[in-house]
């Protein structure tokens, strides 16, 4: 039985009205409640984590698990800022445009929280991560979702009129939840429109190093688009360390002050043996992101192959570690994904959690995990179809 409440007023301020526990992470708990193969959270297995990585890690525990300067570890900040002037030709000055931040979710948020003033309108492109929506409302922001699903393009006419309101445009590339790659016309595009409209635009980039897709960039490669983006990325999807919480925040001198003031008084720092081992991360030679793009190639196209011979209908992205997936009969998204999970025992997500309101004729999954298990979600998957 729930605790009743000693309050006589409502409980819960204005700023978490209506919203709910994140349906992915929800998923996770009911893949482990029905003893199910989670292909819903996107957790790599744990020995994709580079050995050098995770032994710089273990050594960190015995010699810094004290608090780092709150903008990171110096070591680590000169490392992203070497890295990041290599991979996308935007040098960002390590003492003042790198925050070490507690993961990208953390990035994003007090990105918008520092930047994003209540009533500002917020582009974002559904489906969409789902923390964006919630992460909008918690700053005060007016959401301003641009819906994509049909054809996963950009559409000039909807984004011109949509960035006459707003002050915000988040973009997340490559995404989630559909893998897709914005092409470098569309990224034009929103360079364009964002200084026509004088946009700030926050670009989640966590899957940069997970790409498919030939003509890939990154936004801030675009003319234009660096001086006015805030990069939130990380390690957790390019080392395997989801758990590590180190993410980063790039951005120019008057927009990362501004973030920061909040990273300060919220996280304070990133935990610090992992950011001592993420300088090792970063000092991985080329060919280990050359091997990833590969080896995750590989297992979407192992699940691709699999999901068409058992009766659904996927997606191939060209990005990220996602499938998004519709499946027969006229069971909503929710019904069909919790119905998975226990005559089936795979665990997805229902693709209503990526849109600010409606249902949806699709569920997610994802491919982080190891061709083996793969392998057994997709025989389960034949063995206990309903659909």
């Amino acid at each position: 039985m729930p605790t009743p409440s000693p309050f006589s007023r409502r409980i819960g301020s204005e700023r978490v009205a209506g919203t709910r526990e994140s349906v992915i992470r929800e998923m996770t708990r009911e893949a482990h409640k029905h003893d199910a193969i989670n292909l819903s959270q996107g957790i790599p297995d744990e020995d994709e984590t580079p050995a050098s990585v995770k032994r710089a890690a273990k050594d960190a525990v015995d010699t810094s698990s004290q608090y780092t300067i709150t903008w990171g570890l110096p070591e680590l900040r000169e490392a992203v800022s070497e890295r990041y002037a290599d991979w996308k030709g935007v040098r960002y000055d390590p003492e003042t445009e790198v925050t070490v931040t507690t993961g990208t979710s953390e990035a994003v948020v007090s990105t918008l929280l520092a930047l994003c003033d209540p009533g500002d309108g917020v582009i974002y492109f559904e489906p969409t991560y789902e923390s964006y929506i919630p992460a909008v409302q918690f700053a005060g922001g007016e959401p301003m979702p641009l819906d994509i699903t049909d054809g996963l393009e950009l559409d000039d006419d909807a984004l011109r009129d949509a960035a006459e309101e707003a002050s915000v445009l988040i973009l997340n590339h490559p995404h989630n939840p559909t893998g897709n790659v914005f092409s470098p016309a569309e990224l034009e595009l929103v360079a364009e429109v964002a200084e026509a409209e004088d946009l700030i635009v926050v670009t989640d980039e966590i899957y940069e190093h997970i790409v498919y897709a030939d003509d890939y960039v990154s936004p801030v490669e675009i003319d234009g688009l660096a001086g006015r983006t805030v990069v939130c990325t990380g390690l957790s999807k390019t080392y395997s360390v989801t758990g590590w919480r180190v993410g980063f925040a790039l951005a120019p001198e008057p927009l990362s002050a501004e973030l920061r003031k909040v990273h300060d008084y919220t996280s304070i720092c990133a935990p610090t043996p992992f950011q001592r081992a993420g300088v090792e991360a970063l000092s991985l030679p080329a060919d280990y992101y050359d091997d990833l793009s590969k080896s995750y190639e590989r297992r979407g196209e192992l699940l691709y192959d699999g999901l068409r011979e058992v009766g659904l209908d996927p997606v191939k992205p060209d990005g990220a570690y996602y499938m998004l997936t519709r499946y027969p009969g006229d069971a909503d998204d929710a019904e069909f994904a919790h119905r998975l999970v226990r005559e089936a025992g795979v665990a997805v997500v229902p693709g209503s959690s990526f849109y600010t309101e409606g249902s949806a004729d699709w569920v997610r999954f994802t491919f982080s995990r190891n061709e083996a298990t793969i392998e057994e979600a997709l025989r389960r998957l034949d063995e206990n179809r309903f659909w």
